[in-house]
């Protein structure tokens, strides 16, 4: 009994060094690591019926990448990108889709110009501006090659090519004429 006892010992005290240099080892190992990590925080996020997780900055709260999942029925998934807590660049994925893309250009005060393909086309097809207060400036379309004022009448969207104003409509591939109104 004495024997087993013994052995029994030189075994547990054998796993408990053992435990302690897999542990010297793995602090050591992922020294760069814990350094990482001092630097960011993930969170877990939720807003609008939205559920995702982000990577803020540690120092300053400030965010530097998003994803949420964007719905319930769609299987849509929106990662955005920020530069000095700014969203700068966001992709929305949903399955059976192209992905449909975002990019911001900030200017000085609130002004920004959202350039977007909405339809997952591949090639930006509106253009948004907002002034320096961040009120509604203009809105253009890419449309036979080139980018087009939209201009609103009657509640609804269109262009002005060769003093036509023509109805604007969408498809898979962009912007499309609808119709040329009188006006």
């Amino acid at each position: 009994m004495k024997a087993a006892t013994k052995i029994l010992l030189v075994v547990v005290g054998l796993l408990f060094l053992i435990d302690i240099g897999w542990r010297v080892w793995v602090w050591h190992h992922y020294a760069a690591g814990r350094e990482v990590l001092k630097n960011f925080k993930v969170e877990y996020l939720h807003t609008n019926d939205w559920s995702g997780i982000g990577i803020f900055d540690a120092k300053s709260d400030q965010p530097i990448w998003t994803k949420f999942d964007i719905g319930h029925d769609s299987n849509s998934i929106m990662e955005s990108y920020y530069f000095r807590g700014k969203d700068t660049f966001d992709v929305t994925v949903t399955s059976n889709r192209p992905p449909k893309y975002g990019v911001f250009f900030r200017g000085s005060g609130k002004s920004v110009t959202w350039w977007l393909d909405d339809v997952g086309s591949g090639l930006f097809t509106d253009r948004i501006s907002y002034n320096t207060n961040g009120n509604f400036y203009k809105r253009e379309i890419w449309y036979k090659e080139a980018w087009h004022l939209v201009d609103r009448r009657n509640e609804t969207n269109g262009i002005v090519i060769n003093g036509k104003w023509f109805q604007l409509g969408r498809d898979t591939n962009g912007w499309t004429i609808e119709t040329q109104a009188n006006q």
